[in-house]
């Protein structure tokens, strides 16, 4: 990991999100906003959501990792000890800490809810969401590799939030979970980042299996030369 690698732009933005997130969950009752957008449901949003949430899964650290290992195996190890780092976090706080925490089906169990067809609708262990986290974490350490990339950075954030919000919309988190899921995520990818900057940074963990290939200045074809190119200043034509 290089030593410049914080995502200030996505982090200035995810706490932005965090805040107003905070503002939001503070001045209404527990469960008010989540049943005003379940009763604004529409089909293409449906749709739209039911994939999204997908991006949430743990598996979906088993797809990035390969790619990272092609070109650093540092990068290769954060990605491990991201996914690690978040998916025990969440295991723990979720099946040994809050088990009783109600999810909204089961917190509304007496209203009827907009349920989306091929959505399984879960009953417990609400407290944190666990999509969340994996979004955050894996977005998080996306940012973290492209650290001068801004635009790119907003992208990544906008697509963990999408994937928090799509909890909300499903109705499978309430607005807490979804922040504490974000928190969680964000945190586990720093932990990484510390772990590989401090235990793996020497030359072996900058390369990957991607062997790049060095090409000598002997092996270039004969009577090649650089290209200059000048460029004139503009004159004005009257």
């Amino acid at each position: 990991m290089k030593k410049k690698s914080i995502p200030e732009v996505y982090l200035f933005f995810y706490f932005l999100t965090f805040i107003i997130g905070g503002i939001v969950l503070l001045n209404v009752p527990k469960g008010d906003y989540e049943l005003f957008i379940n009763r604004h449901h529409f089909l293409l949003a449906d749709l739209f959501f039911s994939l999204v949430t997908h991006i949430g899964d743990g598996l979906i650290f088993l797809a990035v990792f390969p790619v990272l290992l092609l070109y650093r195996f540092a990068h290769g190890l954060l990605c491990v000890f991201n996914a690690a780092i978040h998916m025990v976090l969440s295991v723990i706080l979720k099946r040994m800490v809050f088990v009783h925490s109600p999810r909204p089906a089961e917190f509304f169990k007496d209203i009827d809810l907009v349920e989306i067809a091929g959505v399984p609708m879960y009953h417990w262990h609400s407290f944190p969401s666990g999509h969340t986290a994996t979004a955050f974490a894996l977005m998080t350490m996306l940012a973290m590799l492209y650290p001068k990339r801004h635009r790119l950075q907003v992208v990544f954030l906008l697509v963990a939030v999408l994937v928090g919000f799509s909890r909300v919309y499903l109705m499978q988190h309430f607005i807490a979970d979804v922040l504490a899921g974000s928190v969680i995520g964000v945190s586990s990818a720093f932990a990484a980042r510390v772990i590989v900057r401090n235990y793996f940074k020497g030359k072996p963990y900058k390369k990957g299996l991607l062997r790049k290939k060095k090409v000598a200045l002997s092996e270039l074809k004969p009577g090649f030369q650089p290209v200059r190119i000048r460029i004139r200043p503009w004159k004005w034509p009257f």
